[in-house]
This record gives C-alpha cells, structure tokens and sequence, in this order.
C-alpha cells in the first residue's frame, strides 16, 4: 500500500515537469483569426438534354428527359455559417425540362390561356444560390456570372490564390471602416449588378414567348394577342442580368442570407476528363 501511494504521488509530480518543458501545446488554444479563407468551383449552367420513348418492363411507353453530357445544374450559395464552405443546390425544375416558365400573364381577351416567357436560364432573382455560372469564352479569358443579391467590383486586383495573402487584403479592406461603409451602401444600387460596367442585360424576344393552359402546358397552337406579348416582354425588362468576370477580379457582395463577402476570381478552366465541362473557382471571406 506504501508504496503505491508514493507512486500516485510521484508520477503526477513527474507528469507535471515534463508538461512544463514541453514547448507544443497537448490541446487547442483559442486563436484569433480576423478572416476565414474559402474556396469554392462550380460547373457551367446547361440545364439541356432530350426527350426520349422508352419501354417500362410493362412494355408500356413512356416520355423521359435525358440529360445531355455537360448537364448540370447547380448554384453556389454563400454560407451563413462561419464553419461551412457553402452549398451547391441543384435547380430542381430543371430536372424533367431544359427550360423553364419566368414570366406570365393571363390573355386580356378573356380566353382561358397565359402568355408566358420561357428561357433555359432563371432570372437573378429567382437563383436557388447567389451565384450562376450563365457561360466561359472559349480561350478562358473571361466569363458571365449571375448573382441574386448586391454586388460591387473593387478597383484592386488579386493575381494569385495565396489564402494568407488574401487574408491580409480582406483585412486592410476592411479596417478602412469609413471606406467599407461607403462600399455596402453602394451595394444597394446595384442588385444583381445592374448599372456595373462589365453588366449586360438578357433581352427577352418573342422567341422566348409560349402559351401556356390553364394547365400549365404549352400550347403554341394560340396565338396570343400582340399587346399582351409586348407587355409582357416590357415586365422582363432590367429581369435577367450577367456580369462578366476575369481571373484576378474582386467583388463585395451581399448574399442572399443577408452576410456580406469579398470574393475573387482565381480561375477559369476545362475539366480534364470528357465532356471537358468548363469551371469556374473563387476564393471569399465573410466581413461580418
């Protein structure tokens, strides 16, 4: 019994010492980080594919949506947590069809039919993310986004995909406090990037016009009454805006959660393996 007393004794003594030579901490320690550096790649918007009869193994026949080798899909969405990276939801109505209904209004004749405005693309506002890769120029020089919330280009660049450096720049951004704070009430005036230099906004064209029953099917047999197309295109306008981005741009952006966020452009590539679906990658940082 001595003797295992004096060893309950001794080794905590002993345990002791060599923690206090020890220079590596045993556990975490609660260090402050002003910015938490993330990165995220999404693929090219291409909701296309084909309609295809197929046999069930009932031999009955039925109508399915294919989709074509670079389908896909999905947005990013900015997080809200501090801990996450974000998300990439699907657009699930364009699961079954390549394009889907944006706009419509019921004929002023009175007939039981909708005028409506189609487009394989949703319109800024109705992203199920913040941000839509819409297309890539060929030689990867450039390419459009769309975003659904307020968005601002800074006039610096950021040329490399150094995580610490880019920390410092949100940092040095951000301790400009008056600066910063002109910048969010900018934000205000441009949603979607509307009135922003490289901004474009999608024309809708009666080639984008269907008419819908009270079903919600297309029938284009109707024709609809030319006022009701015109003023229904008139709705779209100022709807559907792109933005055109270049490795090395930065951006303040207020997501849809309400968080603002610099992000940067630092890439624009080709797959490496077939169909070769082109990308787009960015680096951000909450300031909030």
């Amino acid at each position: 019994m001595r003797t295992r007393i004096k060893l309950n004794i001794v080794i905590p003594f002993v345990v002791g010492l060599l923690l206090q030579a020890c220079e590596c901490p045993l556990q975490e320690t609660n260090t402050y980080s002003p910015c938490s550096v993330r990165e995220v790649t999404i693929t090219k918007f291409n909701p296309n594919g084909t309609l295809q009869e197929i046999t069930l193994p009932d031999n009955t026949k039925q109508t399915v949506f294919v989709p074509d080798s670079t389908y896909s899909v999905h947005t990013f969405l900015f997080p809200f947590d501090a801990n996450s990276s974000g998300g990439l939801p699907n657009d699930e109505r364009f699961k079954n069809a390549s394009s889907i209904i944006l706009f419509k209004k019921p004929f002023s004749d009175g007939r039981p039919y909708f005028v409506a405005v189609a487009d394989n693309y949703p319109t800024n506002q109705e992203l199920n993310g913040d941000l839509l890769l819409y297309d890539i120029a060929n030689d990867f020089s450039n390419a459009d986004i769309k975003v659904t919330g307020g968005i601002i280009n800074l006039p610096e660049k950021f040329n490399n995909e150094n995580s610490q450096e880019f920390c410092n720049f949100v940092n040095t951004l951000t301790s400009d406090k008056e600066r910063i704070g002109n910048l969010k009430n900018e934000l205000e005036k441009h949603r979607f990037g509307l009135g922003l230099p490289t901004a474009s906004v999608v024309q809708f064209s009666a080639g984008n016009v269907v008419v819908l029953d009270i079903n919600n099917n297309i029938d284009n047999s109707i024709t609809p009454p030319p006022q009701d197309v015109q003023d229904l295109l008139n709705l779209t306008n100022n709807q559907a805006i792109n933005l055109n981005v270049r490795i090395g741009d930065v951006f303040l952006y207020k997501a849809r959660n309400g968080r603002y966020f610099v992000f940067v452009i630092t890439d624009l590539r080709q797959g490496s393996l077939t169909p070769y679906k082109k990308r787009l990658t960015i680096m951000f940082s909450s300031i909030d």
